[in-house]
Formats: C-alpha cells, sequence, structure tokens
C-alpha cells in the first residue's frame, strides 16, 4: 500500500495539470457581456447559439483548487479565483430557463442532466467559498432546485444521484424545508434503482465508469445529511460490485459495462480506501490510466473534479 501522501500527489497531479487548460474555457473578462461563461464555443468561436450549462462545473474546479493546500497547487489561496467562480455562477443563473432548468444541446431544451450536474457543483462552490457570500445568489436559484424535485430520469442513477446531492446540497445551505422534502423523495427514488448486487441501474444494467460516478455523488450526500440511511451500506454494496471489474493498471473491459466506459472515477474509492484504488495508482504510474488530461473538452472537466475530490479524500486530516 503506497504511502497517503504519495497516493494524494498521484491523483492531484492530472486534476491540477487540466487546470490551465480549463480556465482557457472561460470568459475570464469581467466587461465582457459573456463573463463567466465556460463554453468557448459558444462564447469565443460563436459555434453554438446556446452555452452549454454543463460546462459551469468549471466553476466547481476552480473552487476546489482555490480551497486545495499543497506545494504543487499554484492556484489554492488565489484572490481572483473566487471573482472568477462567481462570475460562472452569476452566468448559470442568467442563462436558465424561465423554469428554472438548464440545457446543455438545443433550444427549449429541460436538461435533467444538465441541470442535475450543473446545480451539484453550484452547491458545492457555495459550500466552499460560504453561503453567506452567496445569499443571493442561493435566493436567485431556488427556481432550479424545484424543478428538479419535480422532474426526474429513472433510466439513469448517475443524474439522479447528481440531483440528489443537488437537492441536499441546497436545503442543507438555505435550510428550505420544501425542498429538503423533495430531496427524501428523490432519495426513495434512487434507492428503488438499487439491487441486491449493489448495482445502480444505467439503462438496465451495470456500467462500471457511471457507478462510480454515482458513488462520487454519494459520498457528497452523505456529508450533507444524515436523511438518506440506507447510502452508507448502499455505497459498500455498488463499491464492491466494480472493484473485481477493476483490473491492472486500472483498466475496466469496457464491453461488460451496459454503457460501454472505460474509465474509472476514483473519489469513493479514495474515501473507502478501496483496493482498486492501489489498481489505479499503477495506472497512473505506467501512464496507461485515461486521466482527465485524455478526455475531449466536454468531460475533461468533471473528470479533473473528480480527481481532485479523490486527493482530497486522500489528504491525512491535519
Amino acid at each position: 500500500m503506497p504511502e497517503p501522501r504519495e497516493l494524494e500527489a498521484l491523483f492531484a497531479a492530472p486534476a491540477l495539470a487540466t487546470l490551465p487548460r480549463v480556465l482557457g474555457f472561460i470568459d475570464r473578462d469581467p466587461d465582457s457581456p459573456t463573463f463567466g461563461c465556460c463554453d468557448r464555443a459558444f462564447w469565443h468561436y460563436r459555434l453554438t447559439d446556446l452555452p452549454n450549462s454543463r460546462a459551469q462545473e468549471a466553476g466547481l474546479l476552480l473552487a476546489l483548487a482555490w480551497a486545495y493546500p499543497s506545494e504543487d497547487n499554484l492556484f489554492h489561496g488565489r484572490d481572483v479565483l473566487p471573482q472568477w467562480v462567481r462570475g460562472v455562477w452569476s452566468h448559470w443563473l442568467a442563462t436558465r430557463n424561465a423554469d428554472g432548468s438548464t440545457r446543455e444541446i438545443y433550444p427549449f431544451e429541460r436538461s435533467f442532466c444538465a441541470t442535475s450536474f450543473s446545480s451539484a457543483a453550484f452547491v458545492e462552490c457555495a459550500r466552499l467559498l460560504g453561503a453567506d457570500s452567496f445569499e443571493r445568489e442561493l435566493r436567485e436559484a431556488e427556481s432550479t432546485f424545484l424543478w428538479l424535485g419535480s422532474n426526474a430520469n429513472p433510466d439513469v442513477a448517475n443524474q439522479m444521484a447528481a440531483s440528489l446531492h443537488a437537492l441536499h446540497g441546497y436545503a442543507a445551505l438555505t435550510g428550505d424545508g420544501r425542498i429538503r422534502k423533495l430531496a427524501r423523495e428523490r432519495g426513495e427514488a434512487l434507492r428503488r434503482l438499487t439491487d441486491s448486487s449493489g448495482t445502480f441501474i444505467e439503462y438496465g444494467g451495470l456500467d462500471v465508469g457511471y457507478q462510480t460516478i454515482t458513488l462520487s455523488s454519494l459520498i457528497s450526500v452523505m456529508a450533507l445529511t444524515a436523511d438518506e440511511a440506507w447510502l452508507p451500506d448502499a455505497v459498500l454494496k455498488g463499491l464492491a460490485a466494480v472493484e473485481p471489474r477493476i483490473g491492472e493498471l486500472g483498466h475496466v473491459d469496457w464491453r461488460g459495462n451496459s454503457r460501454r466506459t472505460q474509465y474509472v472515477y476514483p473519489r469513493a474509492l479514495a474515501a473507502h480506501q478501496s483496493p482498486a484504488l492501489d489498481r489505479l495508482a499503477d495506472g497512473l504510474r505506467a501512464g496507461t490510466l485515461p486521466t482527465p488530461c485524455w478526455l475531449d473538452d466536454r468531460y475533461t472537466t468533471a473528470f479533473a473534479v473528480d480527481y481532485l475530490l479523490a486527493a482530497s479524500e486522500l489528504r491525512p486530516c491535519s
């Protein structure tokens, strides 16, 4: 078993290496009408008519980097990062649909996926930077969380888990009883998407990549609330379902995955000190494991967020 500091550095490095690239996605000019937009294809290249709201999850990567203390992290404590993070979420708030939902691809879309994940990133940023400093934004965002609680996509557990994270996060930050009730109902709905083997259903079966995304969201939920008493056992079973599927050097046989993924989100494995984490670490040392640096612009940010969360889980308590 490698030393915790070595493991932490292994998982932090790809996330921190991705940050300069992600900064390039963001309109960081405060005088620009698209200040805070993280979809460069929209604000700079003008290739799309609408920004993808999932791109705004870059705000969470910046907030995590700002808060992550490491001598290898050039972004830790930089005063400008919270300013950019606030700009990211001001743009997100301004570009939502009238009912609070958000778009990912096309006009008039109400994307449950994009609304769930971007909202979860929003509440985590508010928590990291301080709810008091986000009071206006939290109040303005209320309609988004009411919409999330009234809509669902039961075919895909990872999106349901992200919405659960978002709802519990908003309830914890604001004390809103209506949202807390919706969060509990969402928890019951997600519970029905897992089976006795520990699988969280993705289009009818187990997918290692998406299951680790689901488990990462559930680790966040467990840190926010004790309302979901079923979660600790479900997370342990969920890890047990994927650990045998993670082979040497962290490789996954995509042919056995319901959605054909080849990657693993490491945060939940790190939180529970899973033995499979050592196999991922071997792949990182060998340079053969898919990392955030490998992924295209659409997926690199969310993957980098999870790598930095994994590093934070591995950081020894001071």
